[in-house]
């Protein structure tokens, strides 16, 4: 005789079939109940604050509107005050800083300045002569100090700090070491020529960073005379250009209309 299968089992079909219908019913309920659903979770909300009256109804109420009103003037006159402060105090930060930077481009200027100039004057060697070069420009003078005119009798030597000249008998020699944005002019010196000497015969020679010139062969047979000689023009960017400035008298050679 085959013995009875005496096993258990719970979870058997009709179980199954009994979960999907109930599950079936909740979700039919989630979408029925959805469009009810609200996000405050039952908070309540808060009221809303009723407009103020554009017209006061009585003289309580016109008092009180005309000190509300002037504490917000005063508030409005405070904040316009405030504003008035920041913007001094904003102008003064900005005139700081553009005089700042007007001393950083004239330092600047400073570093970039060293762009000597140099000036020789070669005559034949003769015994007694004296040349020299001079130079004068305008450049602002610091206060307290005024440039001496030139003088054709004596060796003056430079003016500025930091130049540097040299004279004698054959040549000569002025160095500009600054050259700031300004006009300079230069001039040869006929301090001493004795009358027995031979007419003088010679050059200048200019010389910068950005050109290179010599004058004309010049002819003298004078003493203490001022020839001028060149123009060097510096720009505010500093560059520098050269002008011979030799007058023609003095170019012309010796019994050819001089």
């Amino acid at each position: 005789m085959k013995p009875r299968n005496r096993e258990i089992n719970i979870f058997n079909m009709s179980l199954l079939d009994i979960l999907c219908g109930a599950l079936g019913t909740f979700c039919f309920l989630m979408l029925v109940l959805f469009p009810f659903y609200s996000q405050d979770k039952g908070e309540a909300k808060a009221p809303e604050v009723p407009k103020q009256q554009i017209d006061p109804k009585t003289y309580e109420q016109a008092m009180a509107r005309l000190r509300q009103l002037e504490e917000t003037l005063k508030q409005f006159q405070e904040y316009a005050a405030q504003l008035e402060a920041k913007l001094k105090q904003m102008t003064a930060q900005t005139n700081q800083a553009q005089a700042e930077a007007q001393e950083l481009r004239q330092q600047n200027a400073q570093l970039r300045m060293r762009n000597p100039i140099l000036v020789l004057a070669s005559f034949g060697p003769q015994e007694g002569n004296a040349i020299e070069i001079d130079e004068d420009d305008n450049c602002a003078v610091p206060p307290g100090k005024q440039r001496p005119p030139i003088d054709p009798a004596k060796n003056q030597g430079p003016f500025w700090t930091g130049d540097r000249s040299i004279f004698g008998s054959a040549v000569a020699t002025y160095l500009v070491r600054d050259a700031p944005a300004c006009q300079f002019k230069f001039f040869l010196k006929i301090l001493k020529h004795p009358p027995a000497n031979p007419v003088m015969q010679g050059n200048v020679l200019v010389q910068t960073g950005d050109d290179f010139q010599v004058s004309p062969l010049i002819y003298n047979s004078r003493e203490q005379v001022v020839i001028p000689a060149a123009v060097v023009t510096v720009t505010p960017e500093l560059k520098q250009t050269i002008q011979i400035t030799v007058p023609q008298p003095y170019t012309t050679p010796p019994g050819q209309g001089r």
